[in-house]
């Protein structure tokens, strides 16, 4: 489960999150806002993998 680093405290419970409650957590956390901007082509990874 994304989490920003605020909402990472102490008493923290694990258990509120679940397959159920992660789309109502997405939807109000910014954990992964800018997830997308760090996309990479994997192509010419996996070429470089393959030499």
């Amino acid at each position: 489960m994304p989490l920003e680093w605020s909402q990472v405290k102490k008493g923290l419970d694990p258990k509120r999150f679940t397959v159920r409650t992660a789309p109502a957590l997405l939807a109000k956390s910014p954990a992964w806002k800018d997830y997308a901007k760090s996309e990479r082509p994997l192509l010419p990874v996996l070429k470089k993998l393959a030499k």
